[in-house]
């Protein structure tokens, strides 16, 4: 008798056979495609996979499927869903919350009670590029995410997503969603954490990948009420293979000083380094995390 893991590679085998007969092309058309896409695949491999010999596994074959599934005019999910992914994710960190601040660490509990909101571990980032527009008054007022996210739990449909802050006051976001749309949403009365639950477009098997962008305007400051000090940060609660920080300044409102700061399970402190003020900041690290990484300005007005 065929177990579950037989059953899903013939599946998929069938599926990805079928799909190349309809679309009418070649296994050497789709591998000219996947190269001019930046994911190349050999034809032999291809034709394993059509086969049944072989079954996709890793990453970087996940990523070659979804090009695959435009390419043949399938649904999204068509041909990902199906690949068995039992050893697809390698060593898997536990997450953590890189805020070690009784009252960061207590919010956010909290606050995730509040939402009923999904696990925080069943997903790790891939990839995460964020920017921070600061207005003329010198406060955030734009922050966008695009994240490569990969699913470690079996199904996950829907995700949580939040800003934190040990030092500053988190203000409530109106949001805009690509790949995933606002469920429900929650700022914890201390204004240290703001959290949301998302639902991704299509639901994610383990080891499966989607983009999500989230972008963010921030509301301004009461008046009067301005801080001396401004930040804008990135965490991950797992390693991230790639984390970039981007922090565009109006240019009536360079600081006076900005510094940047980080902090790992390496550096176990906040570790500050001083910056020449200018305009446009990006702050870049490999294989960061658990950890924050942040700037922080002022002005002397």
């Amino acid at each position: 008798m065929l177990d579950s893991e037989d059953v899903r590679r013939s599946a998929f085998a069938h599926a990805f056979s079928d799909a190349v007969s309809a679309r009418g092309v070649s296994l050497s058309w789709l591998q000219r495609r996947l190269k001019d896409r930046a994911n190349p695949v050999s034809v032999a491999t291809l034709s394993y996979w059509r086969s049944g010999e072989r079954h996709p596994e890793g990453l970087r074959s996940l990523t070659a499927l979804e090009d695959i599934e435009r390419l043949l005019d399938l649904e999204a999910g068509s041909l990902v869903d199906l690949v068995c992914t039992r050893t697809r994710l390698g060593a898997l960190a536990p997450a953590q919350n890189p805020f070690t601040e009784t009252e960061v660490t207590a919010a956010t509990a909290e606050t995730l009670e509040i939402l009923d909101a999904p696990p925080i571990d069943i997903t790790r980032p891939i990839s995460a590029h964020v920017v921070y527009t600061v207005d003329e008054s010198g406060a955030p007022r734009q922050r966008t995410s695009r994240v490569l996210l990969q699913a470690v739990a079996p199904q996950v449909l829907d995700i949580t997503f939040a800003l934190m802050s040990a030092e500053h006051v988190v203000r409530r976001p109106e949001c805009t969603l690509r790949g995933a749309s606002l469920v429900r949403e929650h700022l914890h009365e201390s204004e240290h954490v703001y959290a949301c639950v998302l639902r991704l477009d299509r639901p994610l098997v383990q080891g499966a990948t989607t983009m999500l962008e989230v972008d963010m305007v921030i509301p301004p400051h009461d008046p009067g009420a301005m801080p001396v000090e401004e930040e804008a940060l990135a965490f991950a609660i797992r390693p991230i293979r790639d984390l970039v920080l981007w922090t565009r300044f109006h240019p009536d409102a360079v600081p006076d000083w900005q510094y940047e700061f980080e902090r790992t399970s390496s550096t176990d402190d906040i570790v500050a380094r001083p910056l020449q003020p200018q305009s446009s900041v990006h702050q870049s690290r490999r294989d960061f995390g658990p950890g924050i990484l942040g700037i922080r300005w002022g002005y002397d007005r």
